[in-house]
């Protein structure tokens, strides 16, 4: 008798809610729900995952069938399961909300992270990857800690009028606000959260009420912000102030670790971008791609909703898994788990999201995942990985918490 086999037996015990099911490569899961079951029932924490690129990009751009008022993230999935609401959409930023206030809420702050408003601030950008170059070591040293965390966190700062004399302090607490949506968070991340960054950041804004500065977000939020003209009080300004900051930096840091980390594993692909650096902004959509440094978002339906022959109930949860659509093969073709800084189609990629919260600061990393690359290839002719790799613990963001690399100077 014929042996039958399990189409899915790389997604059985597969738990899309543990950080670990992330550091264990998850491609291979992903590859065969993609191929037999691209709505999937996870049982134990009681949501869908969603695989493929055409129905990740349908759900996002219907907010009326799929909210984010109550599950945005892959936290607040393991939230509902274990029966905890979140707070009211008023305490809980700009991802938490649905249109039409949502719209509202993006008009006001994306006229700061347009391509325009990011080019004036191109110099300043400039200045900050420089000088982080200039300062690192001829031998190894940690891309994260050197490179991929500085460069984010101190433009950042810089855009929300934090004073350049408290940029490393801020820097030294990015690693608490990236664990907070990662699902390895301890208590004393949250604890940080609450009782250091938050309310350092209240102070900053409430110093902006009394001497605004122009094109300056703090300002911003102290000085403009409202939700049905009703302006923000101190728990929603921090709130949102944190939000920036996380938003702002953790995607970039993300996919600047994920260009050292994409060459230096794909050295042809490098070889090819070091000999022709008319090939970098291309790379870094493919890093964008390949890589991507947001894992997954979350919504919940607001009424039943069918599904390639699957019935989504109302209230349950759903997980969109970018990082398998990005690799889904019937819209990047055959050669989708290949990287390829020439791929014409890399552009199309969910990287920063898709639809009503697709990325604000979408402009602004691109931007300085561009100028970081043009200082590689300005200054190195390689880069390799020199030392053991360190992979962070999230569900959420695609990181190392250690990257060993040494840069082979021109």
């Amino acid at each position: 008798m014929a042996t039958v086999t399990n189409p899915l037996s790389a997604a059985t015990g597969a738990q899309f809610d543990r950080p670990q099911f992330y550091l264990d490569r998850p491609d291979e899961v992903f590859r065969e729900l993609r191929t037999h079951d691209p709505v999937h029932w996870y049982e134990d924490g009681k949501f869908w995952v969603i695989t493929k690129y055409d129905d990740i990009k349908a759900i996002s751009a219907r907010p009326h069938q799929f909210t984010s008022e109550r599950i945005a993230i892959l936290m607040d999935l393991i939230a509902h399961k274990q029966g905890v609401e979140p707070q009211g959409y008023r305490n809980r930023g700009i991802m938490f909300l649905d249109p039409p206030v949502h719209r509202a809420h993006r008009r006001t702050f994306q006229g700061r992270f347009t391509p325009a408003a990011v080019a004036k601030a191109e110099e300043r950008v400039k200045q900050v990857v420089n000088e982080v170059f200039d300062a690192l070591p001829d031998a190894e040293f940690d891309w994260i800690a050197h490179v991929a965390e500085p460069i984010p966190v101190y433009v950042f700062a810089y855009l929300l009028g934090v004073p350049e004399a408290d940029w490393p302090k801020v820097a030294g607490w990015s690693t608490a606000i990236s664990r907070s949506g990662s699902g390895a968070a301890t208590q004393a991340d949250f604890d940080v959260i609450m009782t250091e960054i938050g309310p350092y950041l209240l102070g900053i804004a409430k110093g902006k009420a009394q001497n605004p500065v122009d094109d300056d977000l703090m300002t911003m939020l102290a000085t403009l912000g409202e939700i049905d003209g009703v302006p923000f009080d101190d728990l929603q300004i921090m709130v949102y102030a944190l939000t920036l900051l996380a938003a702002g930096s953790e995607t970039t840091q993300s996919l600047i670790a994920g260009i050292a980390e994409c060459l230096a594993r794909h050295p042809d692909q490098a070889r090819a971008l070091f000999d022709d650096p008319s090939l970098v902004d291309n790379a870094i959509e493919e890093v964008l791609r390949y890589w991507t440094p947001v894992r997954s978002m979350a919504r919940q339906a607001t009424h039943d909703v069918e599904l390639r022959g699957k019935v989504i109930r109302e209230g349950d949860g759903v997980l969109l898994a970018y990082g398998s659509a990005n690799r889904d093969t019937e819209h990047f073709g055959e050669t989708a788990d290949q990287f390829d800084i020439r791929r014409k189609d890399a552009p199309s990629h969910l990287g920063f999201g898709i639809g009503e919260h697709f990325c604000m600061g979408a402009a602004l990393a691109r931007r300085e995942a561009r100028l970081t690359l043009d200082e590689i290839v300005k200054r190195a002719k390689g880069i390799e990985v020199t030392g053991e790799r360190v992979p962070r613990p999230s569900a959420l963001n695609n990181n190392f918490d250690l990257l060993p690399v040494t840069l082979t100077r021109r």
